[in-house]
Formats: structure tokens, sequence, C-alpha cells
């Protein structure tokens, strides 16, 4: 299932509006796509997903402190599969007890979903640093978290941190219940984005990596230029790749 990120669009969705830019995606043959603030941008886009035929079985919303209700309020109207939360400050992860308080955010968003519904949170390079047993820290949290918890696995992020991605879609097995698609340079440190396939990243053994029925979206949030233009380039690379690698 391919899908795209809206927060890539905001841009487009300024400039020409919401239903604008859903139905460039829609023309494109993508069917899915992935919400940002959740609760607060769904009553915004909700005709117009209903109208192109977009469903949403991602989206990202804050699952913490008083934004936990309304978001998992709107994921379930929304029929979203798997609700992100979108971050944890940097700081959070090197605080000596920073993993067992972030994995208790998260937990206490998994009490409240409903079932079906599965939490995850985007991981940035931040948690890729090690924990206190070396592994990365998003890895460590694994060991902390509810069954119905995991994360949005974005190898981009994972390569600015510095780890092997390969090594860290193989220690988080299950837990990558979606993961985000951006290329750029294969240089730690170094966050540029770009179209897939015009950059660096090993991709192509990323994907075969990843379980065929985690959700692929496309996600380049920081390239200049037409975002829009950006993301359907990436579809259609996305598209071609699958197509090659199913023949």
């Amino acid at each position: 299932m391919i899908s795209i990120q809206l927060w890539s669009l905001r841009d487009a969705i300024a400039d020409l509006g919401w239903d604008a830019v859903l139905d460039r995606v829609a023309g494109a043959g993508c069917r899915h796509v992935e919400p940002f603030g959740l609760a607060a941008t769904l009553p915004l886009i909700a005709e117009s997903l209903t109208r192109h035929g977009i469903t949403t079985p991602t989206a990202h919303g804050d699952l913490t402190g008083d934004q936990l209700g309304p978001t998992v309020e709107a994921a379930a109207a929304a029929g979203v599969s798997v609700i992100v939360h979108p971050s944890f400050a940097a700081d959070r992860w090197q605080e000596d007890d920073g993993i067992q308080r972030i994995a208790a955010d998260l937990n206490r968003a998994a009490e409240t979903v409903p079932p079906g519904m599965s939490v995850a949170f985007h991981n940035h390079d931040d948690d890729l640093a090690p924990a206190p047993d070396g592994r990365p820290g998003l890895v460590a949290l694994m060991d902390h978290v509810a069954p119905n918890v995991g994360v949005e696995f974005d190898p981009h992020w994972a390569t600015v941190g510095g780890v092997d991605v390969l090594a860290t879609l193989a220690a988080l097995g299950p837990r990558v219940l979606a993961v985000h698609l951006k290329d750029g340079p294969h240089r730690p440190g170094h966050d540029d984005q770009a179209v897939l396939g015009e950059g660096e990243l090993d991709w192509p053994a990323f994907l075969t990596a990843i379980a065929p029925d985690v959700p692929r979206v496309i996600a380049a949030d920081r390239i200049s230029g037409d975002q829009l233009d950006a993301a359907l380039r990436s579809l259609r690379w996305l598209e071609a790749h699958q197509s090659q690698s199913e023949n």
C-alpha cells in the first residue's frame, strides 16, 4: 500500500487548497494519504477524502496530554489503522529515564485506542542515539511498550543518525508498522532530502527488507521547489520499482 504524507505537501495545500491537492493525488492514482494534526485537520479534509475515494490508513496526531482523546477520536472517525505521534523532543531520549517515560506515553495511548488500531511514533535521528545498552534508543524502547505499539520507521533519518538501516530494520522486526520514504545523501549528519531514486540511499534493498503489508508513505518534507511534483515523481519511481520487482 502506497500513501503520500500530506505534511510533505503543506506549501501546495496553502497555495492551492486541500481539495485541489487531493484531486491531483487521486488523479495520479494514489488512493491513500497520511494526514497531519489529525484532530484539527480532519474536519477540513473529510469531505474531500470521501469525494475522491481516498483513505487514511496512517495519520499523525498528538498522542500526549489533553490532545490524546481528540486525536484518537478523530483517528477512529477517519478509519485510521496506525495513529502516529510525530516525534519526541531530542532531549527526552538523553534523560536517565527518558526511554521509560516515552514508553509510558505510548502505552497510555495504546490503552486508549479502539481494538484494531495500533500506535506508533515517527523516528528522526535523535532517537537513534545509543541507549545505555548500546542499542539505538528506538530499538531499546520496544522492550517497554505494549504489543500494539511500534514505529513508523524512516530510513532517511536513520541514515542521518549514523546507524545501519538494514540491521535496525531487522532488530525492529514486526514493530515496523509503517515506513516513511524519502531519498537523500548517504552521509550521517546530512539531512538533505531528495525524490526517491534521485539520492544515494539503497531503497531497493530497504524495500526488500520491509514486510510487504507495511504501508509505504512517501514523505520528503524538506524538499525545496514544487512539493507536489516531487511527491508524484517519488510515487512513479516507487510504482515502477514495485512493478519490476514483481515481474
